[in-house]
């Protein structure tokens, strides 16, 4: 009889998990709150138009990469029939612009610098230092074939042979954030372009590496963005076997003192919040620690870095955006892939804000009917922000609802003062806060990757999500990995049932 794997969270790292723990011979199911399973990896449909919430490039998603391997086989770039998804790579990361002037981040870097060197000589020596980074960080390669600790001796020679000059840049801008390597530049729309795409707390090697893994043609998008990526990894793990619950939240996981291990718990299973129980020999939690461990599992089973993590916010700051979305009559070839602009001041969230940016999803015609354009709108938000949206939510839906309403009516008049050749062809369509990823996916301050990674943090990277106290469970996701994001999703649910193999002395290899 095989042994079962129960998995709470059907997002990325969920899914990912269950794929790998039917090719490693387990019976395993996945309860997902939603109705849908994906997480935040999801899109939706409006008035014809689909608006995408998550994939905005794959690290390594190319064959010339190893991990491009997994990115297929888990579904983000293969389907369930082991055919290969068309994808676009993007010719440039984004333009900032600033009274009339404008720059923007090509993927070429050959381009992209000569073009900073001209619109700012007296800056050749900080442009020379960051390009060379960028460089450097085109070698960033995605572990995938197992956690680091436990990799023997040649995968982790390997990987570090081949990460050095990733290491040698970090180590130059280790203890540099984006205000500090904007703060290098004289120019002053290089001093704004540097703290634009990313929050000025963020470590300048984040973005460093961000751009080199554009650059280095690895940064692809799958076609169908990411609600088509969410649905090939169901039908992928179907396929294999695996059973999907949707609409089916977990209460909590059911423990028993352990058989074999004196004053170590065991779990035998779930209590979905229907008063059903679903017995397993495994339980692999793929959704948001902090509500894991404040709803579903007590608190004193956290893993100490991440118990640190949240019990020193000051030093793991967390970030969040408000989105809105337009449809435009037209294809808004006037707006580029993704551009920061200074635009009149309004209020948002209690907050006074000055520059947006806006994207145009006109490359990939799931997003738009023929001959028209899906424009969006991110605007960061902090913390107290975060608060703003949860406070008037639970407490008036309808001012929510409101106050939305005005920030997309604010934002669009600045959106045609500055493209005034779309007056009148943009309407509203949607608009998400930072409490809607918590109302639907029980994300931590609304936070769409983990932990932002500052000057302050500590060290958050490769938490094995072990759970000292408890044998048989062992967490998934992307918050055991600063800074989050797709690759970290991924990796951590195969990694999580590599863990339970070794638990069983058994090959951690998991074959097709």
């Amino acid at each position: 009889m095989k042994e079962k794997i129960v998995i709470i969270g059907g997002g990325v790292a969920g899914l990912t998990a269950g794929i790998y723990a039917q090719k490693a011979g387990f019976e395993s199911a996945i309860y997902e709150k939603n109705p849908v399973l994906g997480g935040q990896c999801a899109g939706w449909k409006r008035k014809g138009f689909y608006i995408d919430n998550c994939i905005t490039w794959l690290t390594n998603g190319a064959p010339k990469f190893p991990v491009y391997k997994m990115w297929k086989e888990v579904g983000f770039l293969g389907d369930e029939n082991g055919n290969e998804i068309p994808c676009r790579q993007h010719d440039a990361f984004w333009t900032s612009e600033l009274d009339g002037q404008s720059y923007t981040f090509w993927a070429d870097l050959e381009r992209a610098e000569k073009e900073m060197l001209l619109l700012s000589p007296q800056d050749k020596k900080e442009i020379k230092a960051f390009f060379k980074a960028v460089r450097m960080c085109e070698h960033l390669r995605v572990p995938y074939e197992a956690p680091l600790d436990m990799m023997n001796l040649f995968q982790l020679a390997k990987i570090g042979i081949s990460m050095i000059p990733v290491g040698l840049a970090m180590m130059k801008y280790r203890t540099k954030d984006l205000s500090d390597l904007a703060a290098r530049f004289k120019h002053p729309l290089l001093k704004k372009a540097f703290t634009d795409y990313l929050p000025k707390e963020y470590l300048a090697s984040i973005l460093m590496n961000a751009y080199g893994s554009i650059s280095n043609g690895g940064g692809d998008v799958p076609d169908g963005g990411s609600l088509k990526t969410a649905q090939r990894m169901e039908a992928i793990y179907k396929k294999l076997g695996g059973k999907c619950f949707a609409s089916s939240p977990v209460k909590e996981i059911l423990l028993e003192d352990s058989p074999n291990k004196k004053g170590k718990k065991r779990a035998t299973g779930i209590l979905l919040e229907n008063g059903e129980k679903v017995f397993a020999d495994y339980i692999i939690p793929s959704c948001d620690p902090h509500y894991l461990f404040e709803n579903i599992l007590d608190k004193k089973y956290m893993p100490p870095r991440l118990k640190f993590a949240y019990d020193n916010p000051d030093a793991h700051r967390k970030g969040s955006t408000f989105h809105v979305a337009y449809e435009c009559d037209g294809p808004a070839n006037e707006i580029g892939r993704r551009t920061f602009f200074d635009c009149r001041p309004f209020e948002l969230a209690g907050v006074t804000v000055s520059r947006i940016n806006m994207k145009n999803y006109n490359k990939d015609p799931v997003n738009a009917p023929a001959g028209k354009a899906l424009i969006e709108v991110k605007v960061l938000e902090k913390e107290e922000q975060f608060l703003y949206w949860q406070k008037l939510r639970q407490e008036d839906k309808a001012a929510y609802d409101a106050a939305k309403q005005k920030a997309a009516a604010d934002i669009l008049e600045r959106l045609e003062e500055r493209v005034p050749s779309l007056r009148g062809k943009m309407k509203y369509l949607d608009a998400w806060t930072p409490y809607t990823y918590t109302r639907y996916c029980n994300a931590y301050y609304g936070c769409f990757m983990s932990f932002i990674t500052t000057k302050k943090s500590s060290n958050l990277f490769n938490i094995s999500g072990k759970l000292k106290e408890i044998e048989n469970v062992v967490l998934a996701g992307q918050w055991l990995s600063m800074p989050g994001g797709l690759p970290m999703a991924m990796t951590s649910g195969k990694f999580a049932v590599q863990r339970i193999l070794r638990s069983q002395g058994k090959s951690i290899k998991i074959e097709p």
